[in-house]
């Protein structure tokens, strides 16, 4: 897959208030990578990339989802982009926009 996904999510989290603080490596097990965000002066969040496959752990770029770290319920998955045509586009744009939400509110949680 390729890392299209990414690029929207980051723009996504910048056109929210998020800033991009660091990538971490992942566990070598389940988590491809950690992309540590934040906004204002709260404390960071993590974002753990989900990268379990049969005998490695996939690289970023090829991670399926995303899960915000310390929440089981807010997560977003990648899918294909293309396959679907534009209603498969406008479900991803959907998802990634409720995905905001859920962080925006994870973040009042905290």
């Amino acid at each position: 897959m390729p890392d299209w996904h990414l690029q929207e999510i980051r723009d996504a989290l910048e056109s929210r208030g998020w800033r991009f603080v660091a990538e971490h490596p992942g566990d070598n097990y389940r988590i491809s990578a950690t992309w540590q965000i934040e906004r204002s002066t709260k404390k960071p969040i993590f974002i753990d990339f989900e990268g379990l496959d049969d005998l490695i752990t996939l690289p970023l770029e090829q991670s399926y989802g995303c899960k915000v770290r310390g929440s089981d319920s807010h997560g977003l998955y990648f899918g294909r982009q293309g396959v679907g045509g534009s209603g498969r586009r406008q479900k991803w744009q959907q998802d990634l926009q409720q995905f905001l939400v859920e962080l925006d509110s994870f973040e009042l949680e905290r």
